[in-house]
This record gives structure tokens, sequence and C-alpha cells, in this order.
């Protein structure tokens, strides 16, 4: 596409105003349904996020290509990170093909056209304007504030707060996972720095100032421990790259401080901060949180209203300088010297710590505990899924099959709780080597993004800027990529800061491009619906079939096969259908079909002997797919003593009437 003279972007801001606006909106109303409700690490909310995500992205490019908008320019670190990011995206995809469980490799494609399309919107944004990064700063920190007084509200009235509020204390609200509610609170600390500092105002600097204490409680009770190191390093990076330092830091003290006194009376309180407490003790420990907070959050208000931290420092600027270094360096001190009195020498017991095995408790007591909660272990098993797959790994998402074989125990893991180790366990060498690209690529071009940013929108960019450094850091040891609510934010947020500052060019309308993007935008919807609507076939299939409809049943069942060709779901509805009919045959056909499907799945083997085992009566066919899925998942609950597969052993050992006959 042309590229119309530099003048006719200036022509056109007229049209391409309102339009900007919209974009920025549309942004902002999608983070929010990402943050607030984005269905945790499932996939329940991706079809229709995921859609309404996509379709955007598609109008915005639609719009770039008409002219409507301006065209966004990259420097070559953000061509290089875009490519990455694409090709990564293309080869979660492309792995469907070897993948060992089709249907997970399809979500991760999906995910991957989600975070894609909030990136797209990222770039559109970075194009509109001078003040495009603080527009979205502005809009990230509404929507991660929302986050966290929906989170804190939720532990202050448990009839508001989560289904699991009682048998899981740890905050996680509308995020659905502690560790991923304390990234964005480490995001908003750098965010409500900005508003308090750099911003100001009457408004900007209470606001911000509220911010930032809100995510010191709401850190403290995610009880996370990497989120805790993490909002740290991101107040560190802010008060590195911001101009307004000195004053940040007074301002941080001031807010923070307030928030840190709340989130220690509520350690004292087990009900909010132990598992399992009972509804009467949260329901009274709570209401006295919620006048804590609200005390806490007058008083920070009163501060940034009447605090004079500019005069302050403008006329004490040394003195603050070395009473802040001051204060840091006892703080540190003290620390120290308790480290050693408790534990010894710190540095053998952080070895221990750190290679010791086992849960860590769920209570405040785990920020004393440098164990890393099992994640050695997962880690382990990574490694060894992608030594046995390391030209391309065994299909993306498809770590929690590929481990079976290698645990030790029955317990399940999505994930192994470190990115890297995710990509190169589901996806291979490719897979790890593309993410590295990304992350270099990243890290060049939001350091010459910072370079080139001035005045206001430099501020901005220097908050923003957190959600993406600590979102890599936490990636180390978590499994971010598998959250709406911190990777779409991220996506966005990553994008829009490696186009700006940089002029944008408007495009000569090009009609079949349009069209072009809108097709593809539509095609994307298709992927992200069509299992969505498979499962939901699924669910009218069982429903028919209880009811005695059986042609409506097998009318489900098999449009749900054709929606999601690549999911076990559908043909083991077929069969519970067919057997329902009395079909004998024809449901073991779909049992065999669904084994051929997915073989390295252990329960597509499990659902074929069982059906063998039970409803025609082959010991011997049922103890080769039984035995096959042992072989797949030996430590599974499945295989208890007595059960099908001792069954059918016996049965094929039986010495006078062997199932699979002699010899």
């Amino acid at each position: 596409m042309d590229a119309a003279p530099e003048g006719a972007v200036e022509r056109g801001s007229g049209r391409s105003g309102w339009a900007g606006r919209l974009v920025l909106a549309v942004a902002a109303a999608l983070l929010a349904w990402a943050v607030l409700a984005g269905g945790g690490s499932g996939s329940d909310a991706l079809p229709w996020l995921g859609s309404a995500a996509v379709l955007a992205a598609a109008a915005a490019l639609a719009a770039v290509a008409q002219g409507v908008l301006p065209a966004p320019r990259l420097p070559p670190a953000g061509t290089a990170a875009v490519a990455a990011a694409c090709a990564l995206v293309a080869w979660s995809g492309a792995s469907i093909a070897w993948s060992i469980a089709g249907d997970r490799s399809w979500e991760a494609l999906d995910k991957g056209l989600v975070y894609g399309a909030f990136a797209v919107l990222g770039l559109v944004l970075s194009g509109l304007g001078a003040r495009s990064i603080r527009g979205v700063a502005a809009v990230l920190a509404a929507v991660i504030g929302a986050a966290l007084v929906w989170s804190l509200l939720g532990k202050a009235v448990p009839a508001l707060g989560p289904d699991d509020a009682g048998r899981v204390a740890r905050l996680h609200g509308p995020v659905a996972y502690w560790n991923a509610l304390a990234l964005l609170a480490g995001a908003a600390i750098a965010l409500g720095l900005w508003l308090a500092a750099a911003v100001r105002g009457r408004l900007g600097r209470p606001a911000g100032m509220l911010l930032v204490y809100l995510a010191a409680i709401a850190l403290l009770l995610t009880q996370s421990r990497a989120g805790l190191v993490g909002a740290v390093a991101v107040t560190g990076l802010w008060l590195a790259l911001s101009a307004e330092r000195v004053e940040g830091a007074l301002l941080a003290l001031l807010a923070a401080a307030p928030g840190l006194a709340v989130g220690a009376w509520a350690f004292t309180r087990p009900a909010l901060v132990e598992d399992g407490a009972a509804r009467a003790q949260r329901v009274s420990d709570g209401a006295l949180l919620a006048a804590l907070v609200l005390a806490g959050a007058v008083i920070v208000l009163a501060l940034g209203l009447r605090a004079p931290v500019e005069r302050l420092v403008a006329a004490r600027r040394a003195a603050v300088v070395r009473a802040l270094a001051g204060g840091a360096a006892v703080i540190a001190a003290a620390g120290a010297i308790g480290l050693v009195a408790a534990v010894g020498n710190p540095f053998t017991w952080a070895v221990d710590q750190i290679g010791a095995q086992g849960e860590v408790p769920n209570d405040p007591s785990r920020f004393g505990d440098l164990s890393t909660n099992d994640r050695l272990t997962w880690w382990g098993e990574a490694w060894q899924v992608f030594r046995a797959h390391p030209a391309r790994g065994t299909g993306a998402y498809t770590f929690e099959l590929a481990r079976r074989r290698y645990r030790d125990d029955a317990r399940n893991v999505s994930e192994p709780h470190s990115v890297p180790l995710q990509m190169l366990s589901d996806t291979g060498v490719p897979g790890l080597a593309l993410l590295v690209l990304l992350a270099a690529a990243l890290a060049v071009g939001l350091r010459s993004t910072l370079a080139r940013l001035h005045g206001g929108e430099r501020a901005a960019a220097a908050a923003l800027v957190a959600l993406p450094a600590a979102y890599g850091v936490h990636a180390l040891v978590d499994y971010d990529l598998d959250f709406v609510a911190v990777s779409a934010p991220t996506a966005l947020v990553a994008a829009a800061l490696l186009g700006a500052g940089l002029p944008a060019r408007r495009l000569r309308a090009n009609m079949l491009a349009g069209a072009g993007v809108l097709a593809a935008g539509l095609a994307a919807v298709y992927a992200l619906v069509a299992p969505a609507l498979a499962a939901r076939n699924v669910d009218t299939a069982y429903r028919d079939a209880e009811a005695g409809r059986l042609a409506a049943a097998a009318a489900a069942a098999r449009r749900a096969q054709g929606l999601n060709p690549l999911s076990p779901e559908p043909l083991w509805a077929r069969a519970d259908v067919a057997d329902a009919a009395g079909d004998d045959a024809a449901a073991e056909r779909f049992y065999e079909q669904a084994a051929r499907l997915q073989p390295e799945n252990p329960a597509t083997w499990y659902r074929l002997g069982l059906y063998r085992q039970l409803a025609r009566g082959d010991q011997c066919g049922a103890y080769q797919a039984l035995n096959a899925g042992y072989t797949l998942d030996p430590k599974s609950t499945l295989w208890a003593a007595g059960g099908p597969l001792d069954v059918a052993r016996a049965a094929v050992d039986d010495p006078k009437h062997p199932a699979c006959g002699r010899g």
C-alpha cells in the first residue's frame, strides 16, 4: 500500500480524531473485559472476548488501510519483535499437526490470536498522536485499579468474593490467580507513582497515591513472593527511569506505608489469610478489614491533597535524598542482621530452601520460605519432555498430558510454571528460540522508545514499561501465558510502546487490503468460536440422550465433531449415544477412533478399555487398551489395586482360560 504525502496526516487529523478516540475507548473496554472477566487460565471467556478483540483489531487495521487512521511506524527492533511474535503464534498453530492433543494446541493458537489482536490495537494506538501513551497509561491504571478494588471488596464482603474464597484465602479476585493479581498490583504501583508524581494536579496525585495504597494491600494479601519481588523491582525501575524519582520515592512512602500497615494487621487474622476459615469469622474480620482500608484511604487522600512534597524537595532536595537513602540502608541492614540471627549462614540456608521439595503453606509464613513450591519437579519434567521431543515439542499446551509419563505422583499441573520451559517442552527448540528473540527485540525496542520520548509521553512510558518488564521476569517462574488478564494488557502495552514517538503516515485507501483484513478477522473468529460451539453441542447431545431423543443426540454429537475434529469429546459423546441406542459395535468404533486421534492421551485408552471390559466383555481388548493408558500415565489413581486393569490382567493371565488365548 502506498503512503500519502506527509501533509495528508495533518489534513486528515480531524477525521482520524474521532476514530482514534473510538479505538482508545474500545481498547479500554476490552482491557476491562480481559482483566475483570478474562476467565482465569481457562478458555470459557476466550470465544467471546477473543472474537470482540479480533473484530476490533480487524476494524482498526481496515481503517488504517483506508487512510481513516494513520499507520504506525516501527523501529527495527519493533519490527523484529512483531515478526517474532507472529512467528511464535504461527509455530504454535503449526504444532497442531504433530500435537499429542490437537484440541489443546488449537486453544493455544486461539490465545495467541487474541494476544495478537490486543497487540494490533496497541500498535494502532501508538500512531494516534502526541498523547496516545498517556491515554493508554490512564486506561490501564483505571482498569487495574478496578480489579484491585473488586478483589479487596470480595475479601471484605465474602458474599461478593469468589466462590472458592472459603477454601482459598489468598487474594485472587477477578483474575482467578493470586500470582497474576500480584503482577498487576506491581504494575499498578508504577502507574500510581506516575499519576502522583508526574501528572499531579488535584485529581492525579490523590488518585495515584490511592492506587499505590490499594496495590500495597492487595500485594500482601495475595501472599505472592514472586509478586512482592516483582513489585520492588518495578518500583526501582520506575525510580531509575523517572525524572520525578525523589518526589516519587516520598509519595510512595506516604501511600504504601498505610497499605503495608493494613496488610500487616490482616496477617494477624487467620480468617483473612489462612485457608478453610469459617464463614462467620471471614464476615466479621472482613468488616474490620473494610473499616481499616477505608480509614487508610482517607489518610492517603488527605496526604495526597495536603502534603507539600514539591516544596520540601525543592527546598531541601539533598537532605531528602540522604534521608531516603539512609532509611533504605537502615532497613536493609536490619533485615540482613535479622536474617543472620534467625537462620545463621544465609547462603547455605538459601541453597537448602531453594532445593527443598513440597508445597509451601498458603499463609503469611510463606514470605520467609524460599522453596520453589514443587517448581523444580515440574521444571525437571518439562526438561524430560523436551529431551524426548527436542525438534518440535509435543504440541502447544500439551505439558499436562506429556508430563504424565514422567511424574512421580498423581497430582496434576497444567504447566511447568515457567514460560520458557513451557515453550521448550511444548514447541521445542524453535519455540524457545522465537520466544528469546521476541524478548530481546522487545527489550531493545522499549529502551529505544524511552530514549526518543520526551515530557509527558516519556513519563507515561516509564510507568507503562513496568508491565512488560514485570511480566517478563515473572514468566520465568510462572505460567502467565495462560492468563488473558495479564497477557492481553501486556501485549497491548508493549505494542503501543514500540511504535510510540515515531511519525505516523497515512496510507492511500485500498479496498482490497481492507477487505482482506476483515476476511482474516472473520476466519480468526471462527477459529475462536468453533471449539466452544462444539462443546455446547456435546452438552446438547448428552441432554438429548438422557431425555431419550437419541436421533437428536446423535445429530448434535456429529455437529460437535464437525466443529472440533481435534477433540476426543465429540467422539466420546457419539460413543455414549450409540451405546444408549444399543449399538455396542458402533460405540466401540467411536472409542477406537478417539484413541487413534490422540494415541498419547491416556484418557482415550482408558475409556476404550473400560468400554470393552464392561459393555463388550472383551477382557483381552480391554487389557490392551488399559495397559496402553497405564504406560502413558503409570502414576494415575485410575490404576488402583483391584481396578479395571488388574481385572483385565488377571483374565489375560488366567492359566485355564486366558482371555487372549494361548500362545
